[in-house]
């Protein structure tokens, strides 16, 4: 091969290799904001009125605290860094459906986003994202909790006739008090439930962690594979 037919080659070659590294590049579409909790951001709290459509079903996804706090007067306040909520957070309104995202993943900050709900009625919770929900001094006729991605949901002086429960991938469940429960727990998740005099089913699959207390009248519990970890009696 002749000198120039070698530089031509090689040229070739590097021009390849170049427009490829300019694809991955440009086509990799990930953006890098600063550290949204060093010491020198500026905090906020936003106010969100919820009034006129008064909701009773919460999607929460990201690494938040989230309170859901039962209450006459209504309205979400999420507090932060100013340029996350401003810039990286999506909150929307739907009818019934109230849902507060984040468009950026916040596990490698060791901080939390904080959102309180003050509801006067709620009746369907999903966390994922590794959200950490707590409601607060709840009644009603049926609760329906979806748990996700590390995410933790739990209950605090509050009681519900039905309540349907679906963990999966990592994530705990804490029901303080209900009547009767439909659980479903998969992939490492975990549930801890106080049952009123009710009845509890559902599926339970391998590696899970479920916990019972109170008074169960009886039970029609499939269990996937038997090495699922179990404490408190089923009746």
């Amino acid at each position: 091969m002749k000198l120039t037919n070698k530089i031509l080659f090689v040229f070739l070659i590097l021009l390849v290799l170049s427009v490829t590294a300019y694809k991955i590049v440009f086509d990799s579409k990930v953006e890098l904001i600063p550290n949204p909790f060093d010491e020198k951001t500026y905090y906020v709290a936003k106010v969100f009125n919820i009034e006129d459509k008064v909701p009773d079903t919460f999607e929460l996804k990201g690494r938040f605290i989230v309170y859901l706090i039962h209450t006459d007067t209504l309205f979400v306040r999420i507090e932060g860094p100013d340029n996350l909520i401003n810039k990286y957070m999506s909150v929307e309104r739907q009818g019934n459906r109230f849902s507060i995202a984040s468009k950026i993943d916040l596990s490698k900050y060791s901080q939390f986003i904080k959102i309180f709900c003050f509801v006067n009625d709620l009746r369907s919770v999903k966390a994922s994202g590794g959200a950490m929900v707590s409601l607060r001094e709840f009644t009603g006729d049926i609760l329906d909790v979806t748990a996700e991605d590390s995410s933790i949901v739990k209950t605090s002086s509050s009681k519900y006739r039905n309540v349907n429960i679906l963990g999966r991938d990592n994530a705990t469940v804490m029901i303080n008090k209900t009547k009767n429960a439909t659980i479903n727990l998969y992939n490492s998740s975990n549930l801890l439930l106080t049952l009123d005099g009710g009845e509890v089913s559902g599926t339970i699959e391998a590696d899970t962690d479920f916990g019972l207390d109170g008074m169960v009248k009886k039970n029609n519990v499939e269990r996937v594979r038997s090495n699922s970890r179990q404490r408190g009696e089923l009746k």
